[in-house]
């Protein structure tokens, strides 16, 4: 396969559009629409239909659209790393979600670079989706990820500690310090959050695990903090990792609603490329600090 017939067909499938990949290429737009169709005959499968002003790809073009991005992320990758060599600088990028990001990284990252203060860190919030799909197309090294069910053939993940996950409500809440069933809980307002989230996924499996009905809908939050701060300000009740609520717990601005016969985790993992054939150092620093944190 021709790659700059293929980076051709990329930026067509990344603009939605030929005259507009015509123009960025600073080509013209017979010339985009030629190399599409030998790209289309070189490999057998229809890419694009027309629609409207614009095109559609096909499940095949779907296909070859993710490869090609990942394909030249990873060039960019290549060049960015002998860019660091040749400067005597290196640099790591990391993609996190929420938990990992605000209470699992901080104090490893701030050791790493008093160990190595020449070496640049660079951190990406988002949910698992995301963080899958950077380590994926090679806009980052590594992710860490909090999830219940892993699987994806291009990826590695490796566990490295359980987190504690609590159900929290308002002092104020009728089952406030009190323990129920869990069906009980579907009884209430829930607040739940965004399709991605581990959480989501976790929350659901508990109450499919029970065979019991999820709990009523209240409203949907995203990010871990903005559902805890609903809670706190009377509504609802939410299920966060016990290491963000401990401190509320303490303060008495939230109380916790304990679960008959349920006690909730997740696992951390790391998110590595199954290509990646080396552990990066930071990864190694990690490891050897993990017993240091209070999860």
């Amino acid at each position: 396969m021709n790659l700059h017939t293929l980076r051709i067909f990329t930026n067509v499938a990344k603009l939605g559009s030929i005259t507009e990949a015509a123009n960025i290429l600073h080509i013209s737009q017979p010339a985009v629409t030629a190399q599409i169709r030998k790209l289309e005959g070189e490999i057998g499968v229809k890419l694009i239909t027309g629609k409207g002003r614009g095109i559609q790809l096909t499940s095949e073009g779907e296909f070859l659209y993710e490869q090609g991005l990942r394909l030249f992320y990873l060039e960019e990758q290549i060049d960015e790393k002998f860019n660091t060599f040749l400067a005597k600088k290196e640099n790591v990028k990391i993609a996190s979600s929420y938990i990992s990001t605000n209470y699992i990284l901080p104090s490893i990252i701030a050791g790493y670079k008093l160990e190595n203060p020449q070496i640049d860190v660079y951190v990406s919030l988002g949910n698992v989706q995301s963080v899958e799909r950077l380590v994926l197309n090679y806009e980052v090294d590594f992710g860490f990820v909090v999830q219940s069910n892993i699987g994806h053939e291009d990826l590695s993940f490796e566990k490295i500690l359980d987190i504690p996950f609590w159900f929290v409500v308002n002092p104020t809440h009728p089952l406030a310090n009190k323990e129920v069933s869990i069906f009980e809980l579907s009884e209430h307002d829930f607040i739940y959050r965004e399709r991605g989230s581990s959480t989501l996924d976790l929350l659901e499996a508990i109450f499919y695990t029970h065979n019991c009905p999820l709990p009523k809908f209240g409203l949907q939050m995203e990010g871990v903090l903005e559902s805890i701060k609903v809670v706190e300000a009377g509504y609802g009740m939410a299920i966060a990792p016990a290491v963000s609520v401990k401190e509320k717990l303490v303060q008495g601005s939230l109380a916790r609603v304990f679960v008959d016969q349920v006690e909730i985790s997740q696992s951390l993992f790391i998110c590595t490329r199954k290509a990646d054939q080396n552990e990066y150092p930071f990864i190694q620093f990690l490891k050897r600090k993990l017993g240091d944190l209070e999860i």
